[in-house]
């Protein structure tokens, strides 16, 4: 069955209800039969009503009564038409019987008179629909604010004779004038008792001409001043040439130059000033007409002090006149209101705080010259029921920064060293980086498999025989800092190529099989993943059980095939953002049969060891704690 107060809207059960009958019934009669009752009991010296009674009508989507029977609503009074907290709610059900029913405003939950005073507008729920649109009280309801004059007793209560007690009785411990100090009654300074020692200042004679006139011109020894046809005066440096030939001057030195001239003094080479973006969550859906609406969170790193600071939104939604913004920086209890309705259309691209102002609030006077770093939240509310229930459009945004940073500076063009260069601590020209290495065999001809074939760290948790015949891969063993350790126990020089080891011997047994290990520790100081792809010479023996792999951080990152000479190739190795990373190389031997050559190569080449931007080796081998995920 279709319900609804007869009016313009219907729902199917579980919708909204139309209820614009309900408010002209209670405009019309039922305040009106309110204001008889008031008079009435007004008349008697009782109280007022708590309560006030509205009628309504519920009828089917055909306009015929709605079916006998208990109906539940809830009742709210606010002091606007769209938005803000009910200042009284209201619970009750209905009994509708050819589709009229009423109810008394009041008896379900104390309506007060202070909600009477505030209140301007009235909505209604019916079942668990949302509140349709709300409705102006009309001014019957707010007789019932009269019950206040029923606190008034009298008349004029403040007679003559209270005044005569008040003059009698509280006058007597006023202070006479006869008991008043001297300097009480004349206000004359020479009358003070105690008067303090002046001795030991100065008189007005005892100054120098300038401390009373405040004159340059009174000044002794005055510094040389810039004139036409001479050079500027002590301390100062030529600014440049005025219209008539005069040098302008200004002060010199380093000192008074602003924080953010190095552009300037550098001629454009070296820059501290930087614009920083923090995107928000992409596409945030904004559902239709939802009182809190949905709201977005940015932490913003700290990067440095904020010359200018903007809010970029891009937003569609189907009337952007019913859209409201509010934005909430760090431990701020108040939003700023970005936007508030106004615009026609249903698309926004602007630049809040730079090329469209804000409606409230100042993020300039907030933040210009501080760091904005923390939590930034935005909330996007649509104010227009047209879609119920629905999703009315989406929004991207961003904080964005301009920032004098005292972290980092920007060098334009070439950079030529004469000394040194360190970072951290390391001097990055007079000490390459290291990485850590191993070399291991697994069978012996004569003796059989190493350490009785048992699992242990020497082997990276692994049995030898795993290495030598099963195909084990680097991301099967442990990537226990200290395991890895006791393996990878030698240490080599970082530059763009190196060779880790070259070999080759005679084989005497097809299970034979040497093993060369490659360990280094890879920081990604961005918010990206960033691809190392290192290029190299290898090889493999995957036809006799000894396959070649990489692992970044435990995943099976890279397998190799077989390989019956030296192989080369390219591998591309995903660094993980914000973090430290382990990239671990074990490379197997080329197989060869009884009486053969076998051979074991790990060689990198085309300057494949020069990190790409955002990554930097980390020499944490002695302490880095933890597996693979540290």
């Amino acid at each position: 069955m279709q319900r609804q107060f007869k009016g313009n809207r219907t729902m199917t059960t579980g919708s909204k209800h139309g209820w614009q009958q309900v408010i002209g019934r209670l405009g019309l009669f039922s305040m009106g039969l309110l204001l008889t009752q008031l008079l009435q009991v007004s008349t008697a010296h009782a109280a007022v009503p708590a309560v006030a009674l509205i009628e309504g009508t519920l009828a089917t989507a055909g306009g015929s009564p709605a079916a006998d029977g208990n109906y539940s609503i809830k009742i709210g009074l606010y002091k606007d038409a769209v938005g803000g907290a009910p200042l009284w709610t209201e619970q009750a059900s209905i009994e509708a019987k050819g589709g009229q029913f009423q109810h008394a405003l009041g008896s379900a939950a104390n309506l007060a008179q202070p909600v009477l005073a505030a209140a301007a507008y009235i909505g209604i729920a019916v079942a668990s629909d949302p509140e349709l649109p709300r409705k102006p009280l009309h001014s019957v309801l707010y007789a019932a604010r009269a019950g206040t004059a029923e606190s008034i007793a009298c008349s004029g209560c403040i007679q003559a004779a209270h005044l005569d007690t008040v003059l009698a009785n509280d006058l007597k411990s006023a202070v006479k004038t006869s008991e008043l100090s001297d300097v009480a009654k004349s206000g004359n300074y020479a009358d003070l008792q105690g008067t303090p020692n002046l001795a030991a200042y100065a008189k007005t004679s005892d100054l120098k001409k300038v401390a009373l006139t405040g004159s340059y011109a009174d000044l002794a020894d005055k510094p040389v001043m810039a004139a036409v046809g001479s050079a500027c005066g002590s301390g100062l440096v030529v600014k440049g040439i005025k219209a008539d030939g005069a040098l302008d001057c200004a002060a010199g030195g380093a000192a008074n130059l602003p924080p953010d001239a190095i552009d300037e003094v550098s001629n454009g080479l070296i820059f501290n000033t930087f614009v920083d973006k923090k995107p928000g969550t992409a596409d945030v859906q904004i559902p239709d007409f939802a009182g809190p609406g949905v709201s977005d969170v940015i932490d913003f790193p700290d990067i440095g002090i904020a010359q200018k600071m903007w809010i970029e939104m891009n937003l569609q939604n189907s009337d952007l006149s019913a859209v409201k913004i509010e934005l909430y920086g760090p431990s701020m209890s108040t939003p700023y209101l970005l936007y508030n309705g106004g615009k026609s259309g249903n698309s926004m691209v602007t630049k809040f705080n730079d090329d469209t102002p804000l409606v409230t609030g100042d993020m300039d006077k907030d933040w210009i010259g501080k760091n904005i770093k923390g939590l930034w939240s935005i909330t996007v509310r649509d104010l227009k029921d047209n879609t119920p229930q629905n999703i009315d459009g989406k929004f991207n945004w961003s904080v964005n920064i301009q920032t004098l940073s005292n972290k980092k500076i920007q060098i334009k063009g070439d950079l030529i060293v004469d000394g040194t260069v360190t970072v951290g601590g390391t001097n990055q020209l007079a000490k390459p980086s290291t990485y850590r290495w191993a070399l291991w065999s697994t069978y012996d001809y004569w003796s059989g498999w190493a350490m009785s074939d048992q699992p242990n760290e020497h082997y990276l948790g692994i049995k030898p025989s795993t290495w030598g015949d099963s195909n084990a891969i680097i991301s099967n063993g442990s990537g226990d800092k200290d395991v890895l350790r006791t393996v990878f126990n030698k240490e080599g020089k970082i530059y763009k190529n190196i060779t880790v080891w070259n070999e080759g011997w005679r084989n005497y047994s097809t299970t034979n099989s040497k093993h060369v290990g490659f360990w280094v520790r890879i920081k990604n100081t961005t918010q990206n993943d960033i691809t190392w792809t290192p290029a190299m010479w290898y090889t493999s023996g995957t036809g006799w059980g000894m396959k070649s792999s990489i692992t970044v951080n435990g995943a099976n990152s890279w397998g190799a095939n077989d390989c019956q000479a030296s192989c080369s190739t390219t591998v591309n190795l995903p660094i993980p953002k914000n973090r430290t990373s382990s990239v671990v190389f074990a490379i197997a031997s080329q197989y060869g049969q009884s009486g053969e050559f076998c051979y074991l190569l790990l060689a990198f080449k085309d300057g494949s060891l020069k990190l790409p931007a955002g990554l930097e080796w980390a020499e944490d081998y002695d302490h880095a704690t933890g597996g693979w995920e540290n």
